[in-house]
């Protein structure tokens, strides 16, 4: 699988199902407001050409009630469309907040997204935050799409026994692709 949003631009899915690729995760959407120059079009061609999509929300929430309105805008943003895959949460820029308030925000976060869409999540995350941050609650109750270059299989994950996701590369080449693309390995629970 890959994962893609406007950084790619214009995705010629024909030629990515042809080389092989099964499932594209598209960035719908970005804290309270942005939503991706390119989700529709990314969506539509996706869908098209008959590969499995999923959606995902890069968190910038600060508080519990930000969480929510960032929750409520992602669930808006992909109301209409039917994804084949787990909504995925996307928090990784962490400034000053503590431990504690990330890990607030994630569940506050993830919880609202699900009961709005009836969807199950998933929690996208490099292994050290996976290892170092984010809490045991959180993997006992969503599973893993984990970030790690450069290895055949990621390292230790902390509180998670396993993945649903590996994100093994952000230099990726897909024919249907100008320049570089993150290429992922989903498992069945995806």
């Amino acid at each position: 699988g890959i994962d893609v949003s406007s950084y790619q631009k214009n995705i010629d899915y024909a030629k990515v199902k042809a080389a092989g690729i099964d499932i594209v995760y598209i960035k719908s959407s970005e804290g309270r407001t942005h939503k991706d120059a390119y989700f529709e079009k990314n969506y539509e061609n996706a869908k098209k050409n008959k590969l499995k999509v999923g959606f995902y929300h890069f968190v910038r929430a600060r508080t519990r009630e930000q969480a929510i309105q960032e929750a409520v805008f992602f669930s808006s943003v992909i109301s209409g469309k039917l994804p084949d895959c787990r909504l995925a949460m996307d928090f990784e820029i962490f400034g000053n907040l503590t431990h504690e308030e990330i890990n607030e925000i994630s569940k506050v976060f993830l919880n609202k997204v699900q009961e709005i869409t009836k969807k199950e999540m998933v929690i996208y995350s490099n292994t050290y935050t996976a290892r170092t941050i984010f809490s045991q609650e959180l993997a006992d109750n969503y599973p893993l799409w984990v970030a790690q270059y450069g290895v055949e299989t990621p390292g230790n994950n902390g509180k998670w026994n396993n993945w649903i996701g590996f994100q093994y590369s952000d230099e990726g080449i897909i024919q249907g692709i100008n320049g570089y693309v993150v290429k992922d390995k989903f498992t069945q629970e995806i």
